[in-house]
């Protein structure tokens, strides 16, 4: 069992994400904006995994690696982000740059989402 931070601001994609890990037997902490999400992990940084999403208000994703990267002590790192436009699959390039091991291009489904997930956590052999 993992214990996994989730930051999506799309409340309705925030719950379904936190039940999938669920389901699969982790423990997911779930935040629909990246400033609280933030300010708990300076407090409690046991986590194994952080899936965010790229795009938000007020921080966005690109950000929160940058901030995770810089205590030293991070975890794993899945970048999601979503749409047609090419430019999500450019900010997944620049999430991989900066330190995410992972991406996600939305919509997935439950089965890739969760493979990604298992995936890296069990290794960089299993991530590519």
């Amino acid at each position: 069992m993992a214990r996994i931070l989730v930051i999506e601001d799309d409340n309705a994609l925030c719950t379904a994400l936190g039940m999938m890990l669920t389901r699969a037997g982790h423990e997911p902490v779930l935040f629909e904006s990246a400033i609280p999400a933030m300010e708990s992990f300076a407090s409690d940084s046991a986590f194994d995994l952080v899936v965010t999403d790229i795009l938000m208000l007020e921080m966005d994703g690109i950000d929160v690696i940058r901030a995770l990267r810089k205590r030293g002590d991070t975890p794993l790192i899945l970048a999601i982000s979503g749409g047609a436009s090419a430019l999500h699959g450019d900010l997944l390039k620049a999430a991989l740059s900066l330190g995410a091991q992972g991406t996600l291009l939305k919509p997935f489904t439950k089965d890739v989402f969760l493979k990604k997930v298992a995936d890296l956590l069990a290794g960089p052999a299993n991530s590519a």
